[in-house]
């Protein structure tokens, strides 16, 4: 056995370990995410190798709201690349739509541009999919919606030698070219890395009863589940033992008024609560704007993404918040360029790349004002 592949399994040995700490400590945490994930189509327990034998999916409560596609570029080439987003809201989703269209100026094949404007709207995406490949598509790059239930889609996708390339979430099966994405474990690490820090500093100690809530745009994202089982793992071997994870995790479907209405629901059936984790923009949106407006500065906040209302809590001194910043605009313009090497012929050296966080704090939204 050689090095590298010695030291891949001591990291699953390891990782194994700290799975069984977790279902241990957080058995009732992970159990109600469970039976949220069966009602909405199934996913991974954090922690776990991804496979999972839930296929079905719940009909969508809302009518599906599929954006068609429109050509943004090179309209009449022979070759075509169809991007399918799971998203069309906020300023997370622009910043994708930026990195496809700064792509698009540099490749010749013709770039259509589509999506869902609900993330639980599986059945939207698998239309979408369905009619890249009627069209003759030779690219796809798609954020999957749900880690399970677009398997076989994708599948399909390369069983008719469609080169596919993943960004924000993965699939629960390796049909796919390559995939750039967060590392979503890491960043849930460090999300409760400095949600312990803040709380500290806000004079919480070892023994007083606390609670941090847990707010998720969906549960049948692998990105989202892998961020609160990085939250968990690191939360298991660090948190003193009586500052506890509620069990009432919120899911909003990327809606900013669900989000909204979650974290006034949890604030106000959840009297222990002195810390909210935002998974995704629009939890980590809805999180900064009800606790300004509420003014409970007695609450720290972890999130993902940098929108206004974010900026807004971080910034001001008398709140307590951070935020990880994902490279969105690089997975998707990384993700284009790597659909045009393959449909020249070239084959992905990585199947999976990892673009990274940034850690924002006061400090540096303070520094980079400064430098603007």
């Amino acid at each position: 056995m050689d090095q590298k592949q010695w030291k891949q399994n001591q990291r699953i040995q390891n990782r194994n370990i700290y799975n069984k700490r977790i279902k241990r400590a957080f058995l009732p945490v992970i159990s109600g995410l469970l039976a949220l994930m069966v009602m909405v189509g199934g996913c991974a327990l954090p922690g776990n190798s991804g496979q999972d034998t839930t296929t079905q999916v719940a009909a969508d409560t809302d009518e599906s709201a599929v954006v068609d596609y429109t050509c943004i570029a090179n309209e009449g080439s022979q070759e075509k690349i169809y991007v399918i987003l799971k998203n069309y809201h906020g300023d997370y989703w622009k910043k994708v739509i930026q990195g496809v269209t700064e792509a698009a100026e540099q490749i010749d094949e013709a770039v259509y541009l589509g999506g869902i404007n609900n993330e639980t709207d599986v059945s939207g995406q698998i239309s979408l999919i369905e009619k890249a490949q009627q069209q003759g598509a030779d690219g796809i790059l798609l954020a999957p919606a749900n880690s399970n239930a677009l398997v076989e889609s994708c599948q399909e996708i390369k069983n008719q030698n469609i080169s596919l390339v993943l960004i924000d979430s993965s699939i629960n099966s390796d049909a796919y070219d390559t995939c750039y994405m967060t590392g979503n474990m890491e960043a849930g690490q460090i999300a409760a890395r400095e949600m312990l820090s803040m709380l500290s500093e806000q004079g919480n100690t070892d023994q007083d009863p606390l609670e941090v809530g847990i707010l998720l745009s969906s549960d049948s994202s692998q990105a989202m589940v892998n961020r609160v089982s990085g939250f968990l793992e690191y939360w298991a071997k660090y948190a003193p033992e009586k500052w506890t994870i509620n069990q009432d995790i919120r899911l909003n479907g990327g809606d900013m008024e669900n989000a909204q209405a979650d974290v006034s629901e949890l604030l106000r059936n959840n009297r222990h609560i002195k810390g909210l984790y935002g998974c995704n923009n629009t939890s980590t949106k809805g999180i900064a704007a009800v606790l300004m407006r509420a003014a409970r500065k007695d609450i720290v906040m972890a999130g993902f993404d940098l929108a206004e209302e974010t900026a807004s809590l971080i910034r001001d001194p008398d709140y307590h918040g951070i935020t990880l910043l994902q490279k969105q605009e690089q997975m998707a313009y990384k993700g284009m360029l790597s659909l045009d090497q393959q449909i020249r012929g070239e084959k992905p050296e990585q199947k999976y790349i990892d673009t990274g966080v940034l850690l924002v704090d006061r400090d540096y939204l303070l520094e980079n004002e400064q430098n603007e």
